[in-house]
């Protein structure tokens, strides 16, 4: 058995309290990215291409979610983390239309901040797509005006979280 494969610790079990939930979404063009330096887990740094930076996305409470399913084939001797990312974006305008069309035009990495404070980082290697808008003036006075987004890719890797240290600077 190849040594990387040992398995070196166990998982105790934690304190109650954590909530689900994404606070903020930051964006930008996976191409825009020139390094990310990744140890053990932790993203360290990010390098964006001169100019260039993540765009954050405000979402309301309840109305994001960062999925990763692993799948491993038994048969074929892979495996795979299927991210994906779903969130809301209120009140349907000329704006939104635009941000979301650029969005749907590109291969995006994503880091999400959960409401806890753990930010993760999604589509490090091959980009997520948004593979469905879901646009709805709503019908009744109280339901949502707004789109639903949802971006999807499979990365070789679960996602590694990002020191909180280098957000700033992505800006």
């Amino acid at each position: 058995m190849p040594a990387n494969c040992v398995i070196i610790e166990g998982i105790s079990l934690d304190c109650k309290g954590v909530a689900g939930g994404i606070d903020t979404i930051y964006l930008a063009e996976f191409e825009n990215v020139s390094s990310i330096t990744a140890s053990s887990g932790i993203v360290s740094g990010i390098t964006m291409v001169a100019g260039k930076k993540f765009f954050e996305y405000k979402v309301r409470p309840e109305n994001a979610t960062f999925t990763q399913e692993q799948t491993f084939s038994k048969e074929n001797q892979s495996y795979f983390s299927a991210q994906t990312l779903t969130f809301d974006i209120f009140k349907m305008s000329a704006k939104n239309r635009n941000i979301i069309k650029l969005l749907v035009q590109n291969r995006i990495l994503a880091i999400v901040k959960s409401t806890e404070g753990t930010y993760w980082l999604l589509g490090e290697t091959r980009g997520m797509d948004v593979t469905t808008v879901s646009e709805s003036t709503g019908k009744a006075m109280g339901d949502k005006n707004g789109s639903m987004l949802t971006l999807v890719v499979n990365e070789p890797d679960p996602a590694n979280t990002v020191n909180s240290g280098i957000i700033a600077a992505l800006l």
